[in-house]
């Protein structure tokens, strides 16, 4: 079964928002973080997962990215407030972990 994933994004000032879709919402995550480190970045970072929703079928999901897709910023940001009040980030940075290697053996 999959799992779609309905979010908003957010740069750091709060003042552009983008609301996507994720069938893997780490990987995205990963996406947001790693865009947000190139030199020339055009537009806004929008770095930050600060609202989701899970969805079982991609119509559902899409329906609902439709319908927040036409809702005023108020809306949104009201949205965003009655399950994030302090706008916290959902999946703060990751560090990306490897694993060190024996060096007793060849690669």
């Amino acid at each position: 079964m999959n799992n779609f994933i309905v979010y908003i994004s957010t740069d750091n000032n709060r003042k552009h928002f983008k609301i996507g879709l994720s069938s893997n919402i780490f990987s995205t995550v990963m996406e947001l973080q790693q865009s947000n480190n190139f030199i020339f970045n055009q537009g806004p970072s929008l770095n930050r997962i600060i609202y989701t929703e899970s969805f079982t079928n991609s119509e559902t999901a899409n329906k609902r990215i439709s319908e927040l897709q036409h809702f005023t910023t108020m809306q949104v940001e009201r949205l965003i407030r009655k399950y994030n009040p302090n706008w916290n980030n959902l999946f703060p940075q990751q560090h990306q972990t490897f694993t060190k290697r024996d060096s007793n053996h060849a690669a």
